[in-house]
């Protein structure tokens, strides 16, 4: 079964976002004698996992090595109308919908099974004419509590209910295992919950204030369907932003907050509460809300907002709390109302993202199967499309590169034996899921309504009970945060557990006629970047079991700290379009993984290797002249982060996401790898090229 995980309100937000002939120019055969053999190969072919038509071989990779892995791929690859990027996964992602999309067409319309609650909610996303006769009659109930609020203090007691209709308000609550305490589960309240994608586009410059203006336009129209008048809907959407700007002020920076887990345990009683925000009476909200009756304690997970926040509500307009509700409400059911509504909730898509068609109906249908009746699909997927011998080879894999981890933290020269002894414990408990979970959600509790945000607002219900229901009691260790058609994998430090979801394990990813070089630098290079989110700047403050406690001794993690600012200042120097910098500081936990990830899979390629009696750099008589066991190690990596993308988007992840651009993850960790620099006879002079004592290694 998979759990609900924090997000914000509105689905649209986390797109992408989670986040890829001639002669060979300079480059030999790496063996330790290398000579080049002068023969062009033909781009039509593919070796062992490498598609030779993906590259281009006029390139030289110590010139452009993006370029030089993916090239032909690029040349031949455009940006789909209704999305704003196009890459290996994505690729793998179509692929799997349309397998979604012939599992679906199986299913029947029963309403007291899982599959026919996943096919009647998809038929009634695709049935439009219901859906634009009924309007916005489906949220009468909730508007009619909404109107009642004529005062901050309405509004605050409206608060307290606002999340069991999928609306958040001032923050967001949800269940997890306990910083202190990680078999224990507690409540925890995150805010604010923002309109626009970060809090970088409610600081003052011309760009934010034009997609501000796009929001209250747009935001402006949504609240008049609701029935507002055009002048209350103008103020209403102008006063939320102002108001969002307020909360922006008092909340700790994104960047603070992802890379100092410490920041986010404040476990407060329901007394301490009280004290810290008056307005609400929180043991109301423990009883109207889905928690526990007896839940005594909640985690804040942003101390300073919440002690500032009950100052900021009682000076804002007493009218901006409902103004904020129904914003919410309306961006959040939004693509499950009207034509017109729908459209309007696109428009802001097409500005953020530079997207300029909305996916086919069809395809939105399935996603809001995927959405609310998850297991549904993820069961009948497993059961189709992963076969066994898939999930025992990735399993193989897990264990070598847990196998490599444990041999490199023993070889740190900067780390202590105490701390190494306590880093292998921990890696010693990390637990692994592949493919799908042992038992999955059969959804007893979920009743079709009788329009589609009718089936929407009990799916979540069901989920929020079931979520907020777990508070106060004993973590299972065993629940999955992901589902097994997600292209995609994780990490959870509270539960030490890596998943690696079935969708995410085949080509480009993982292919079993690949050899192993390949297979390692792809979905190797994955798991070892989830590993390494157990060692990285966040993840490394939890222990083996998942509580948040130092194993670190206090020199160990001043040199721990110190090399990911090297990494923060490499990664804040990298220009990836004109005046667009990565920002080192959101992303150093993930790109400290690719690095790692690219350090533990190459080490793991090599006890692989040495377990079939070869050696990294043993000639095939078949392969290419160019592609070493290493070539293709490194360019199977830079393979599975191709991607091409909207600079709209680009612009958007940077501001917002703990990504690099995936362009910037294919090639920066290797640039950090020395063999990358050996396989490709890459030296001085070459535009890749990374001094030795510029290169950085944590892991």
């Amino acid at each position: 079964m998979t759990r609900k995980t924090l997000s914000a309100p509105f689905a649209w937000l986390l797109i992408a976002l989670l986040l890829l002939g001639g002669i060979l120019n300079g480059v030999v055969a790496q063996t330790p004698e290398a000579s080049p053999v002068a023969s062009p190969v033909a781009t039509t072919e593919s070796w062992n996992g490498i598609q030779i038509a993906d590259m281009d071989l006029s390139v030289d990779p110590g010139d452009d090595f993006f370029r030089f892995a993916n090239g032909g791929w690029i040349d031949r690859s455009e940006i789909p109308p209704d999305s704003p990027t196009w890459g290996a996964f994505e690729e793998v992602a179509e692929l799997v919908d349309g397998q979604l999309a012939g599992i679906m067409a199986g299913f029947d319309s029963d309403p007291t099974t899982a599959e026919g609650k996943a096919r009647t909610i998809h038929d009634q996303y695709l049935d439009m004419e219901t859906r634009d006769a009924q309007g916005v009659t489906p949220l009468e109930p909730i508007l009619e509590q909404t109107a009642a609020i004529a005062s901050v203090e309405d509004g605050l007691d409206f608060q307290m209910i606002a999340g069991n209709y999928q609306i958040d308000g001032l923050f967001e609550v949800y269940s997890v295992p306990s910083e202190g305490d990680a078999t224990v589960e507690i409540a925890n309240l995150w805010g604010p919950i923002l309109s626009l994608p970060s809090e970088d586009y409610y600081t003052e410059d011309e760009e934010n204030a034009a997609i501000q203006e796009v929001w209250i336009d747009l935001t402006t129209q949504m609240l008049v369907e609701l029935g507002y008048s055009e002048d209350e809907a103008a103020t209403a959407a102008a006063a939320v932003i102002a108001f969002e700007t307020e909360l922006v002020g008092i909340k700790t920076p994104d960047a603070e907050l992802f890379s100092d887990p410490t920041l986010l345990a404040n476990p407060r009683t329901i007394d301490e509460l009280n004290e810290i925000i008056p307005g609400i009476d929180w043991q109301t909200f423990v009883e109207v809300s889905a928690l526990p009756d007896d839940n005594a304690s909640i985690n804040l997970n942003d101390l300073p907002y919440f002690e500032a926040l009950q100052g900021v509500v009682d000076a804002a307009d007493p009218n901006v709390l409902r103004y904020l509700f129904d914003t919410q409400l309306v961006w959040t059911y939004a693509p499950y109302l009207t034509t017109e509504i729908g459209d309007l909730y696109f428009s802001l898509i097409m500005e953020l993202y530079g997207v300029t068609e909305r996916a086919p109906i069809e395809e939105r249908a399935v996603t809001s199967a995927k959405t609310w009746f998850p297991d549904a699909l993820s069961q009948a997927y497993v059961a189709e499309y992963f076969p066994p011998d898939s999930k025992a080879a990735i399993e193989e894999l897990v264990d070598n590169l847990i196998a490599a981890f444990r041999i490199r933290i023993g070889n740190l020269d900067w780390m202590s034996e105490e701390t190494k002894a306590k880093a292998i414990e921990k890696l010693d408990l990390m637990s692994v899921g592949v493919g799908y979970p042992d038992s999955f959600e059969t959804y007893e509790d979920v009743e079709v309504g009788d329009s589609l945000v009718g089936t929407i607002l009990n799916a979540w219900e069901a989920q929020n009970a079931e979520d907020l229901g777990a508070a106060g009691g004993p973590v299972d260790r065993t629940e999955w945060f992901m589902n097994a058609f997600e292209v995609n994998a994780g990490y959870d430090p509270s539960r030490n557990m890596m998943i690696f979801p079935a969708a995410i394990l085949q080509a480009p990813y993982f292919d079993a006629d690949a050899d192993l070089a390949s297979n390692y630098g792809s979905i190797g290079a994955v798991i070892g970047h989830e590993i390494t989110h157990g060692f990285d700047v966040s993840g490394s403050q939890f222990e083996g079991y998942g509580n948040l406690v130092s194993w670190w001794t206090e020199e160990d993690f001043e040199a721990f700290s110190a090399l990911n600012d090297e990494v923060i200042a490499q990664y804040s120097a990298i220009e990836f379009l004109p005046g667009l910098m990565v920002d080192g500081e959101l992303t150093v936990g993930e790109n400290a993984a690719d690095m790692g990830g690219v350090n533990i899979a190459y080490d793991a390629l090599l006890i692989a290797l040495d377990g079939q009696g070869h050696s990294l750099n043993a000639e095939e008589m078949e392969t290419p002249w160019f592609l070493t066991q290493q070539q293709r190690f490194f360019i199977a990596f830079s393979t599975s982060w191709r991607e091409i993308g909207t600079p709209e988007f680009y612009e958007t992840l940077v501001a917002s996401n703990v990504h690099a651009p995936a362009p910037v993850r294919a090639v920066q960790p290797l640039r950090n790898t020395d063999g990358f620099f050996t396989a490709f006879n890459i030296g001085e002079g070459d535009a890749e090229y990374l001094p030795p004592e510029d290169r950085i290694v944590i892991w």
